[in-house]
Protein backbone atom coordinates (compact mmCIF):
# COMPACT_ATOMS: atom_id res chain seq x y z
CA UNK A 1 0.00 0.00 0.00
CA UNK A 2 0.89 3.43 -0.79
CA UNK A 3 1.09 6.32 1.36
CA UNK A 4 -1.38 7.61 -0.32
CA UNK A 5 -3.57 5.03 -0.12
CA UNK A 6 -3.09 4.84 3.78
CA UNK A 7 -4.13 8.74 3.84
CA UNK A 8 -7.48 8.64 2.10
CA UNK A 9 -8.10 5.04 4.52
CA UNK A 10 -7.11 7.79 7.21
CA UNK A 11 -9.34 10.40 5.79
CA UNK A 12 -12.55 7.95 5.61
CA UNK A 13 -12.25 6.80 8.89
CA UNK A 14 -11.75 10.60 10.37
CA UNK A 15 -14.94 12.00 7.84
CA UNK A 16 -16.62 8.67 7.38
CA UNK A 17 -19.10 9.11 4.60
CA UNK A 18 -16.45 11.32 2.83
CA UNK A 19 -17.42 15.38 2.30
CA UNK A 20 -20.57 14.75 -0.38
CA UNK A 21 -21.97 12.15 1.77
CA UNK A 22 -22.04 14.61 4.90
CA UNK A 23 -22.77 17.92 2.62
CA UNK A 24 -26.09 15.58 1.34
CA UNK A 25 -27.19 14.88 4.82
CA UNK A 26 -26.68 18.00 5.96
CA UNK A 27 -28.67 19.72 3.04
CA UNK A 28 -31.43 17.52 3.97
CA UNK A 29 -31.57 18.30 7.73
CA UNK A 30 -31.54 21.87 6.72
CA UNK A 31 -34.33 21.60 4.15
CA UNK A 32 -35.83 19.61 6.83
CA UNK A 33 -35.31 22.06 9.43
CA UNK A 34 -37.01 24.84 7.27
CA UNK A 35 -40.07 22.66 6.13
CA UNK A 36 -40.46 22.09 10.24
CA UNK A 37 -40.91 26.14 10.52
CA UNK A 38 -43.25 26.80 7.63
CA UNK A 39 -45.66 23.81 9.16
CA UNK A 40 -44.89 23.93 12.60
CA UNK A 41 -48.39 21.56 13.64
CA UNK A 42 -47.51 19.13 10.92
CA UNK A 43 -44.08 18.64 12.46
CA UNK A 44 -45.15 18.85 15.61
CA UNK A 45 -48.03 15.85 15.05
CA UNK A 46 -44.78 13.34 13.12
CA UNK A 47 -43.11 14.19 16.53
CA UNK A 48 -45.92 13.30 18.63
CA UNK A 49 -45.80 9.98 16.28
CA UNK A 50 -42.75 9.10 15.93
CA UNK A 51 -42.51 9.48 20.17
CA UNK A 52 -45.63 7.58 20.45
CA UNK A 53 -44.14 5.15 17.52
CA UNK A 54 -40.85 4.89 19.84
CA UNK A 55 -42.90 4.22 23.66
CA UNK A 56 -44.83 1.38 21.50
CA UNK A 57 -41.45 -0.51 20.27
CA UNK A 58 -39.70 -0.42 23.99
CA UNK A 59 -43.15 -0.77 25.60
CA UNK A 60 -43.53 -3.92 24.01
CA UNK A 61 -39.93 -5.02 24.31
CA UNK A 62 -40.11 -4.65 28.35
CA UNK A 63 -43.12 -6.38 28.00
CA UNK A 64 -41.84 -9.38 26.02
CA UNK A 65 -38.51 -9.36 28.70
CA UNK A 66 -40.77 -9.50 31.46
CA UNK A 67 -42.08 -12.46 30.34
CA UNK A 68 -39.40 -14.12 28.72
CA UNK A 69 -36.91 -13.13 31.02
CA UNK A 70 -35.52 -16.26 33.92
CA UNK A 71 -33.07 -13.56 36.14
CA UNK A 72 -34.49 -11.94 39.12
CA UNK A 73 -37.12 -12.29 41.39
CA UNK A 74 -41.13 -12.91 40.00
CA UNK A 75 -41.42 -8.98 41.85
CA UNK A 76 -39.29 -7.52 39.41
CA UNK A 77 -40.56 -9.61 36.24
CA UNK A 78 -43.97 -8.15 37.76
CA UNK A 79 -42.53 -4.45 37.92
CA UNK A 80 -40.92 -4.52 34.46
CA UNK A 81 -44.04 -5.64 33.10
CA UNK A 82 -46.18 -2.82 34.41
CA UNK A 83 -43.55 -0.27 33.27
CA UNK A 84 -43.98 -2.24 29.81
CA UNK A 85 -47.85 -1.80 30.27
CA UNK A 86 -47.78 1.80 30.69
CA UNK A 87 -45.16 2.38 28.36
CA UNK A 88 -47.65 0.56 25.64
CA UNK A 89 -50.90 2.61 27.17
CA UNK A 90 -48.68 5.65 26.89
CA UNK A 91 -48.04 5.34 23.27
CA UNK A 92 -51.47 3.70 22.42
CA UNK A 93 -52.97 7.71 24.43
CA UNK A 94 -50.36 9.32 22.26
CA UNK A 95 -50.95 7.25 18.83
CA UNK A 96 -55.13 7.33 19.57
CA UNK A 97 -55.40 11.14 19.95
CA UNK A 98 -52.91 12.66 18.79
CA UNK A 99 -53.81 16.15 20.03
CA UNK A 100 -54.30 15.47 23.47
CA UNK A 101 -50.92 13.79 22.57
CA UNK A 102 -49.47 16.90 21.62
CA UNK A 103 -50.48 18.44 25.08
CA UNK A 104 -48.93 16.26 26.79
CA UNK A 105 -45.42 16.12 25.18
CA UNK A 106 -45.72 19.91 24.90
CA UNK A 107 -45.72 19.93 29.02
CA UNK A 108 -42.92 17.28 29.35
CA UNK A 109 -40.59 19.67 27.06
CA UNK A 110 -42.01 22.48 29.38
CA UNK A 111 -40.89 20.35 32.62
CA UNK A 112 -37.87 19.35 30.60
CA UNK A 113 -37.17 23.02 30.22
CA UNK A 114 -37.63 23.93 33.94
CA UNK A 115 -35.54 21.33 34.70
CA UNK A 116 -32.88 22.03 32.75
CA UNK A 117 -32.76 25.88 33.57
CA UNK A 118 -33.00 24.88 37.22
CA UNK A 119 -30.30 22.76 37.14
CA UNK A 120 -28.22 24.87 35.11
CA UNK A 121 -28.89 28.20 37.60
CA UNK A 122 -27.83 25.81 40.77
CA UNK A 123 -24.42 25.24 38.49
CA UNK A 124 -23.94 28.52 38.09
CA UNK A 125 -24.63 29.82 41.71
CA UNK A 126 -22.31 26.84 42.75
CA UNK A 127 -19.52 28.21 40.30
CA UNK A 128 -20.22 31.69 41.12
CA UNK A 129 -16.19 32.64 41.89
CA UNK A 130 -15.23 31.48 38.50
CA UNK A 131 -15.20 33.61 35.28
CA UNK A 132 -18.17 32.98 33.27
CA UNK A 133 -20.50 31.81 35.71
CA UNK A 134 -22.77 35.12 34.21
CA UNK A 135 -24.03 33.13 31.09
CA UNK A 136 -24.42 29.89 32.63
CA UNK A 137 -27.12 31.47 35.08
CA UNK A 138 -28.67 33.76 31.45
CA UNK A 139 -28.52 30.10 30.04
CA UNK A 140 -30.82 28.63 33.16
CA UNK A 141 -32.60 32.00 33.26
CA UNK A 142 -33.66 31.74 29.36
CA UNK A 143 -34.69 27.81 29.80
CA UNK A 144 -36.77 28.97 33.14
CA UNK A 145 -38.50 31.43 30.90
CA UNK A 146 -38.80 29.12 28.14
CA UNK A 147 -40.77 26.83 30.31
CA UNK A 148 -43.11 29.41 31.75
CA UNK A 149 -43.82 30.78 28.11
CA UNK A 150 -44.86 27.07 27.30
CA UNK A 151 -46.91 26.67 30.14
CA UNK A 152 -49.11 30.39 30.06
CA UNK A 153 -49.33 29.74 26.20
CA UNK A 154 -51.03 25.97 26.57
CA UNK A 155 -53.03 24.40 25.20
CA UNK A 156 -52.29 26.69 21.85
CA UNK A 157 -48.39 26.46 22.05
CA UNK A 158 -48.87 22.69 22.12
CA UNK A 159 -50.43 22.78 18.15
CA UNK A 160 -46.33 24.36 17.05
CA UNK A 161 -43.74 24.26 19.72
CA UNK A 162 -42.91 20.16 19.57
CA UNK A 163 -42.49 21.25 15.16
CA UNK A 164 -40.93 24.60 16.10
CA UNK A 165 -38.00 22.86 18.29
CA UNK A 166 -37.52 20.15 15.75
CA UNK A 167 -37.00 22.98 12.79
CA UNK A 168 -34.58 24.37 15.48
CA UNK A 169 -33.03 20.78 15.68
CA UNK A 170 -32.48 20.23 12.58
CA UNK A 171 -31.63 23.39 11.04
CA UNK A 172 -28.60 23.36 14.02
CA UNK A 173 -27.55 19.96 13.15
CA UNK A 174 -27.66 20.51 9.72
CA UNK A 175 -25.21 23.18 9.63
CA UNK A 176 -22.87 21.84 11.81
CA UNK A 177 -22.88 18.63 9.82
CA UNK A 178 -22.45 21.24 6.83
CA UNK A 179 -19.23 22.37 8.23
CA UNK A 180 -17.90 19.03 8.77
CA UNK A 181 -18.80 18.25 5.00
CA UNK A 182 -16.76 21.84 4.44
CA UNK A 183 -13.70 21.06 6.86
CA UNK A 184 -13.53 17.08 4.99
CA UNK A 185 -13.70 19.04 1.68
CA UNK A 186 -10.84 21.33 2.90
CA UNK A 187 -8.59 18.80 4.35
CA UNK A 188 -9.13 16.45 1.10
CA UNK A 189 -8.20 19.48 -0.93
CA UNK A 190 -6.27 21.23 0.68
Amino acid sequence: MTSTTHEIEDEQQLFGPGWKGLALLGLLMVVGGFVAFLNPFAASLTVEFVAGAAFLIVGALQLWLAFTGRAGTSGDRWLSGALGLALVVLAISLIANPLAGLVTLTILVAMLFALMGGLRIALALNERPREGWGWLLASGAVSLALAVLIVLGLPAAAAGILGILLGIDLTMSGAATLGLAWNAWRHRHG
